[in-house]
């Protein structure tokens, strides 16, 4: 099988768009209108491949100067978006030829980001086998994430369903917004407090992509008497719910605000899509679990899901 590389730009971003639609385990953060809102932090080096003619995959990617390909920096997960007739054999000349690109284009490295397997409309894993056969990939980094499974959900832990009775008890109330700067307020207070880091997108940022992205980024919050106590961004793909962002101000960690707003937004995702994915509990490229903030995931029924990153020399 013979594919043609081609390097992405921008006057082909409404096929790769489309592309990505259509695609077997591709997400709206894919779509050229969310990947590029970064585009001065990370310099693109994204590959459109073809086959007889027709794109056959996608290849979101930024390059580095010391012939680093990272699939991709600014992305919670990446890998090849895969075309639904993509096979296994297809799949592994695929990558065994962006070897070869990447090799005669000066890189020397790549890391690699899969799409986690509960984000495929279709199964998706044949990069998964050619990292293995063809790239001699391994893992550097494993983040551990936490799921529901909408068919076969653990059962809530005592402490989280006695914090949704007393958030009820206050009358604190959820509900859907589109006013994101109290939430906001509380997200960037909290990671300056705890971390001195301020959330990966600013104010402007989430705004501009949620202005693109209306029915895939949505904010629920708590409050109580107007007052914002808590919140979660969440991003909406075909096939999972998954929460972007989680904050609660030290009132609202005092009312339980989390426990309430978690069990109206858990309940209408899985009321729709068969997964609820609250993101990844571990720093440091997985070197670290911070037990507690697993602990409060797991205590709403959620279990394990592995986020992993590869890398191989070229």
């Amino acid at each position: 099988m013979n594919f043609e590389i081609r390097r992405y730009t921008p006057d082909k971003a409404d096929a790769w768009n489309a592309f990505v639609a259509a695609s077997k385990n591709g997400t709206f953060l894919f779509d050229r209108r969310y990947m590029d809102y970064h585009s001065d932090r990370f310099r693109d080096h994204s590959l459109m491949v073809y086959r007889r003619g027709k794109l056959y995959a996608l290849l979101p990617a930024n390059e580095h100067p010391d012939g680093l390909l990272e699939s991709h920096g600014g992305l919670t997960y990446g890998g090849l978006v895969m075309d639904r007739h993509c096979t296994g054999a297809g799949v592994t000349e695929t990558m065994r030829q962006l070897c070869d690109y990447l090799r005669d284009s000066g890189f020397q490295r790549v890391i690699y980001k899969p799409t986690p397997w509960i984000y495929h409309q279709l199964s998706a894993e044949e990069d998964l086998y050619a990292l293995f056969a063809v790239c001699n990939a391994k893992i550097i980094a494993r983040g551990l994430s936490a799921v529901i499974f909408r068919d076969h959900r653990a059962d809530w832990y005592r402490i989280r369903l006695m914090g949704r009775k007393r958030a009820e008890a206050k009358g604190i109330v959820v509900e859907e917004t589109k006013d994101l700067a109290p939430f906001w307020d509380i997200l960037t207070n909290n990671l300056k407090a705890k971390y001195h880091l301020m959330p990966v997108h600013s104010l402007a940022e989430i705004e501009l992509l949620r202005s693109r992205f209306p029915s895939q980024i949505r904010l629920f919050t708590a409050s109580l008497n107007g007052r914002v106590l808590a919140g979660t961004l969440l991003y909406v793909t075909p096939q999972v719910v998954h929460s972007q962002y989680i904050a609660a101000s030290p009132e609202g960690k005092d009312c339980h605000a989390l426990d309430l707003l978690f069990a109206g937004v858990i309940e209408q995702a899985l009321q729709t899509h068969p997964y609820f994915d609250f993101g990844i509990s571990t720093e440091r490229d997985g070197d670290y679990l911070n037990e507690q903030l697993a602990y409060q995931k797991e205590g709403f029924g959620a279990r394990g899901l592995c986020y992993d990153h590869y890398e191989w020399s070229l």
